[in-house]
């Protein structure tokens, strides 16, 4: 765990579609986590975070709200807020509304790559990327880990003419969508999901800790450019749950 640090003045808010109480309660629940804020300290005040993020004390208590049900936090009439022990803490899913909050989800996680490269195709890749004339792919498979446990095996495919132009020693453990954006010069704008449940293979099992034919739940994920043109298929297996719940509206 990290030391704690003075405050958060490095945290940021920016507009667009998450809502600020949502932003604020993120980075307060990461200062949590990373020990900014340890157990049994008192958060700022009201006042203080809301001229801190340029925001009203009402969306800053809609950000506690949810920290208080996830059980981060409690309040006490007269003193203040204060953070729990990792006892209290729920094991409660972030909830994403939309790609962005995915790709925020996505950021706290650590990846790390075991293999990477250019690999033959198959008739599957082939037919999700639309790329039927094409012998070679980008492949990379890796583990996604995420508050010190494996929880995804994940295996990402782009075509040959975007993933030529990657250079791989220069991809990290940050999230692969906006680098691919970066290094391939694409803008990702929707992506669509099929989940189901499966059974771990030998591979997966060993890098997950599961045994093989344990059950996993697989999301497969096709991202399109222009909400046409498909320009990365993924395959995800999670060990146990989804690491965040989706919330769906009527427009």
């Amino acid at each position: 765990m990290r030391h704690p640090k003075a405050g958060i003045e490095s945290d940021k808010i920016v507009p667009g579609p998450m809502p600020f109480y949502y932003q604020i309660a993120n980075l307060i629940r990461d200062g949590i986590l990373e020990g900014t804020f340890p157990p049994n300290s008192q958060l700022p005040t009201e006042n203080v975070l809301a001229k801190k993020y340029g925001v009203s004390r009402p969306t800053i208590r809609n950000a506690k709200s949810i920290l208080e049900k996830e059980g981060f936090v409690r309040s006490m009439r007269g003193s203040g807020c204060f953070v729990n022990y990792q006892k209290a803490w729920k094991n409660q899913p972030p909830t994403v509304d939309n790609l962005n909050d995915i790709f925020h989800v996505g950021s706290k996680m650590r990846f790390k790559i075991h293999e990477c490269g250019i690999v033959s195709s198959t008739e599957e890749v082939n037919r999700i990327l639309k790329t039927s004339q094409d012998r070679f792919v980008f492949q990379m498979k890796g583990v996604r880990w995420h508050q010190g446990r494996p929880i995804a095996y994940v295996t990402y495919y782009i075509p040959y003419q975007f993933g030529s132009k990657i250079p791989i020693q220069s991809i990290d453990e940050n999230p692969f969508i906006p680098q691919l954006e970066k290094m391939a010069g694409i803008k990702v704008g929707e992506g669509i999901q099929n989940i189901s449940l499966g059974r771990a293979d030998s591979e997966v099992a060993k890098h997950l800790d599961l045994q093989e034919g344990d059950a996993v739940i697989t999301v497969k994920t096709v991202y399109l450019e222009d909400g046409q043109k498909p320009i990365e298929y993924v395959i995800t297996k999670y060990r146990e749950e989804l690491p965040y719940s989706i919330r769906v509206k009527r427009e």
